[in-house]
């Protein structure tokens, strides 16, 4: 009997234990939070040749990399002139020794201010450029380390293609005469290099700063837009990736490339608005930093440097009262020299 009533005293016992194990439920799941990278399953791994495509984050600017399975190396703009070592380190830690072609896609700083370090770095076979000339001193320095360094530049026209290796083609579907003139925008910017990627089913198209004229030109041309990723044309501004285009081009992924405190609103709110309802996957140097593509002309994998809430990729940016979102046309720049 007495055995009886020491166990009646058990569910009192029982209460008392209800808030330990509330409170380890709690820890678990919190260390599940702070380690959730951890438990995200690695990308899966490519068979075959793989073609590299790498989004570097400079900042305020554009430079891409393609590097082919037999190590071909393409080079599509620089940066600004600070992000030239960057850009160097960036070559270095892949040993890229030698860009079988560096492409300017238009004379605007924030494209072509590093080049001038790269052309001091390695061995350029190839420059491509898109012909238009500009007044500033980082245009004309440019000109001179391309005059040292590579001897001579090749002016881009729409129809000219790159055979890299394995059936990869780096094809040119603009600029092409007469100039855009007169448009929303930059001029200089409506006739960058437009550039369209192939590798087997794997397809990606680089865009430089192109404007609404560009895209309707392109669209007017009947340019064979339909891609896998897009490479979102002036760092998101609100002069281009117009619906119209965005249908033609269909783009699974999007990249955009900007810096994270630039004064120019990139990208805008209304053309992460279109990219939403096109029903791209958007990526952003800005919130990912360096963001890298792997293909083997099959399958392709997206790998970005850090990981971003989803709240910070849909999230656009406001420009400072001050400012507009186009580089300015005519002025005298003054840049650092590569030393």
């Amino acid at each position: 009997m007495s055995a009886g009533r020491g166990r009646r005293s058990a569910p009192g016992g029982r209460r008392g234990c209800l808030p330990m194990i509330i409170a380890g439920i709690a820890v678990a799941l919190w260390l599940v939070w702070q380690f959730r990278d951890r438990f995200t399953p690695a990308p899966p791994t490519l068979t075959g040749k793989v073609l590299h495509i790498y989004a570097i984050d400079v900042g305020q600017g554009d430079s891409y990399l393609i590097v082919t399975p037999e190590r071909k190396a393409v080079l599509i703009d620089a940066g600004l002139a600070e992000a030239g070592t960057q850009v160097v380190a960036f070559l270095r830690r892949l040993d890229i020794r030698e860009l079988d072609l560096l492409i300017a896609t238009h004379p605007h700083a924030d494209h072509i201010g590093g080049i001038g370090y790269v052309l001091e770095a390695v061995k350029v076979k190839n420059f491509l450029d898109s012909g238009q000339e500009h007044t500033t001193l980082t245009y004309r320095r440019m000109l001179e380390a391309v005059k040292t360094h590579v001897g001579r530049l090749v002016i881009a026209q729409a129809g000219q293609k790159f055979n890299l290796d394995n059936g990869i083609v780096l094809a040119v579907l603009g600029p092409r005469q007469p100039w855009l003139q007169n448009v929303s925008g930059s001029d200089l910017n409506a006739n960058s290099i437009v550039m369209r990627l192939d590798y087997g089913q794997f397809s990606m198209l680089f865009t430089g700063d192109a404007e609404d004229e560009t895209e309707a030109r392109l669209l007017a041309d009947k340019a064979p837009l339909n891609v896998k990723v897009l490479k979102v044309a002036h760092h998101g501004s609100r002069h281009s990736t117009k619906e119209p285009f965005l249908r033609a081009v269909k783009p699974e992924v999007a990249i955009i490339s900007c810096g994270a405190t630039n004064r120019y609103g990139h990208p805008t709110q209304a053309t992460l608005d279109r990219l939403r309802r096109s029903g791209a996957t958007v990526y952003r140097t800005d919130v990912h930093g360096d963001i890298t593509i792997a293909t083997n002309g099959s399958e392709y994998v997206i790998t970005p440097a850090r990981k971003a809430t989803t709240e910070a990729v849909w999230r656009g940016r406001h420009p400072d009262a001050a400012a507009s979102d186009a580089m300015p046309e005519r002025r005298t720049e003054q840049v650092q020299t590569p030393s």
